[in-house]
């Protein structure tokens, strides 16, 4: 035997690994107990809300927890289906009547005499195109940081997608379709069907059910007959943000679209609403607007994370209201949210147990300058 080296027999080891399975068995009878705690916690706390007697609080709690996707069976512990949609319904946004009124916007090719009119509103606002016709601005607000990109020609923005699209298809990240479309920018667009593998995108979903998209004037997805809330261009490049059937958007000329919602600012004016719970769930959140020169804004909003909480539906409106949007409409939230700007995400996605980028179903993109 070495000098210095010990040997342990038989029993010796046994005695050792007796003393290591104890504390194991201590330490895990320790995790357990406290998951045990924690868990029963949770859902003391969700059934007090649930079952409380602040419908404000239980509101909040509901609304919010529908808006993140992948938590919102908490919303259903213990209430009944009808029951949350009864309070999805008294706290959703109330959008004025009407269609999208075409002659308040004004589009050109982002290259025509500006109008001074525009101008002094955009010196007002520190919007300042640069060389390629674009201005990109820092958002900031009481719970939220997030970018806003003004892009001077709407033509320039369209809707990517993918291939095909139904069961078993999966989606692409919306900075692999900016890289496959050669985009100078990108934002996600619409909804899509969650899957429990995390296999994303490929089933286009609204907020109510089966989704539509559009792209160059085709139908890539949806049917004639079925109502959408619509966010998307016509071919005169003028964003409308209706509901309507497919054909209807198809017999306007509808050129790129997409279906998600709520809408945020119709026609000038804001939309209402009806309470504060349906105002405090605070997301990442993507959404589009237009402004009466045509010019489109894309708004992307950092959440769930310790520089930025995240946006209200509120604090969306306020923004598109700030910077004279016409027209503007909510996307799909959570983690598809960012921002890719000339080849980079420029944001910060939430990534809760997501490994990689999220693949989606559609993305908005804007193009390069021609020439």
């Amino acid at each position: 035997m070495a000098a210095g080296k010990k040997e342990f027999n038989t029993d010796q080891i046994k005695e050792i690994a007796g003393k290591v399975l104890k504390i194991l068995g201590r330490v895990l009878a320790c995790v357990v107990a406290v998951a045990v705690i924690v868990s029963v916690t949770l859902v003391a706390a969700i059934y007090i809300i649930s079952k409380g007697s602040s419908t404000v609080v239980r509101d909040m709690f509901v609304t919010t927890m529908v808006d993140t996707g992948a938590l919102d069976f908490c919303a259903y512990m213990f209430l009944s289906d009808e029951e949350v949609d009864e309070i999805l319904k008294s706290n959703e946004i109330i959008v004025p009547e009407g269609r999208t009124d075409t002659t308040l916007i004004v589009t050109g090719d982002g290259g025509s005499e500006p109008d001074p009119e525009q101008q002094i509103i955009d010196e007002k606002q520190g919007v300042v195109y640069d060389e390629d016709g674009v201005c990109l601005i820092d958002l900031r607000g009481k719970t939220y940081v997030g970018k806003l990109l003004i892009v001077k020609d709407p033509s320039r923005v369209s809707v990517a997608g993918l291939d095909k699209y139904g069961e078993g298809i999966v989606g692409k990240s919306t900075e692999q379709m900016a890289k496959d479309e050669d985009a100078f920018a990108a934002i996600n667009g619409g909804g899509y069907r969650e899957m429990s593998d995390y296999r994303t995108g490929g089933y286009p979903e609204g907020r109510d059910g089966e989704g539509i998209v559009i792209i160059d004037g085709e139908l890539k997805w949806g049917s004639l007959g079925r109502v959408y809330e619509l966010i998307g261009f016509d071919k005169n490049n003028i964003l409308h943000v209706d509901n309507m059937t497919g054909k209807e958007a198809m017999d306007i000329g509808i050129r790129d679209a997409v279906n998600w919602g709520p809408v945020l600012v119709k026609n000038g004016e804001p939309c209402v609403i009806p309470s504060s719970a349906g105002n405090i769930g605070f997301h990442p959140r993507t959404a589009i607007g237009q402004r009466a020169d045509g010019s489109v804004m894309l708004v992307i909003i950092d959440g769930r994370q310790s520089h930025s909480l995240g946006a209200a539906y509120e604090d969306l409106i306020e923004i598109f209201m700030r910077y004279e949007a016409v027209n503007a409409a909510n996307l799909d939230g959570g983690m598809s949210s960012y921002m890719v700007y000339k080849g980079e995400v420029i944001t910060s996605p939430y990534m809760l147990y997501f490994n990689g980028r999220r693949t989606v179903a559609t993305s908005f993109i804007v193009s390069k300058q021609k020439g």
